[in-house]
């Protein structure tokens, strides 16, 4: 077939024919778009945020690229409908950007040089946000709440934690996984991009229960997070603790998990009294309890220890 004949073919009914075969998957590259065309009677606006900083510790490293994007999504359905703003911008750092750093978002010195974020533009955006959204606002929140303090009393989800994702059967947790789960890719790994594809898998029906990713985060939102030590627990369990989501925290040498919400706290707690401590009785735990704005902060709560 001649090139010029190639040209006049419709890239999306091909991908469409590949499919239909059953022996391909086609990847679509994500869009910025306008509206992802959701019905919403009872409006939310939500902030998903993205960072690229010059580290991973908030305390001494600094963010130097944001990425915002407003969308609005009914508090019952879950839907996503208009894109209502977005915002991008980089900023120089007072220490240069290490060539390893570099490699991970792209962004040179040079791309930074001289470069401020539009402070006032990005607030007016915040100030529109009943709710923060982060892939990892474990990550994302702490690094902005340094930079610019007058995020206090945001409110954040997030999306890496918050949302059942291996119960609903995808590859795995990561944007990329869960991105070309729903049949897209992107392209440089960058903040608003980052940011507008995770709108994509957000405005997607879950695989398994085909409930909307924003009718768990509207609830999930509202949960404390129980963070729970497992004081003195065997050694010889330490994989055991790993397999299942615990963190060993080295300053205080014990394994901890972060609960989102009350029920999850509980199940965690049979968990250890039963696999770890493998009693029927009550059994010492540590607990740091995060609610509303503390939630995500990266603040060091002080640690209640009681028996459970």
């Amino acid at each position: 077939m001649k090139h010029d004949e190639l040209s006049n073919i419709d890239p999306e009914t091909v991908a469409r024919w590949l499919e239909s075969s059953g022996n391909y998957k086609v990847l679509r590259r994500i869009q910025m778009r306008s509206s992802f065309g959701g019905q919403i009677n009872s409006p939310v606006k939500v902030l998903v945020v993205d960072t690229e900083t010059t580290g991973l510790d908030y305390a001494t490293c600094e963010v130097i690229e944001v990425g915002a994007v407003l969308i609005e999504v009914d508090q019952d359905t879950g839907a996503i409908g208009a894109v209502l703003g977005t915002f991008g911008g980089l900023e120089e750092p007072k220490v240069a950007i290490t060539p390893e750093n570099s490699a991970i978002h792209g962004i040179t010195n040079e791309m930074v040089k001289g470069q401020r974020f539009d402070e006032a533009a990005l607030k007016a955006l915040c100030s529109e946000a009943a709710l923060f959204v982060a892939h990892n606002a474990a990550f994302d929140k702490p690094f902005m709440l340094r930079r610019f303090p007058w995020l206090e009393k945001s409110i954040w989800a997030c999306t890496f934690r918050e949302l059942p994702w291996t119960q609903e059967n995808y590859s795995g947790r990561k944007l990329e996984y869960l991105l070309s789960d729903c049949g897209y890719f992107h392209g440089a790994h960058r903040a608003v991009e980052d940011c507008n594809a995770l709108v994509h898998v957000l405005a997607q029906p879950m695989k398994t229960s085909q409930r909307m990713p924003f009718q768990v985060l509207f609830d999930s939102a509202n949960e404390s997070i129980y963070q729970i030590a497992a004081l003195k627990a065997p050694f010889e369990k330490k994989d055991f603790l790993k397999s299942k989501g615990f963190r060993w925290n080295a300053e205080d040498r014990v394994w901890e998990f972060e609960a989102v919400g009350f029920s999850e706290g509980k199940e965690v707690i049979e968990w250890l009294r039963e696999q770890v401590y493998c009693t029927t009785g009550k059994i010492m735990l540590g607990f740091r309890i995060q609610t509303g704005v503390d939630r995500y902060s990266g603040t060091a709560l002080k640690q209640q220890f009681k028996e459970v």
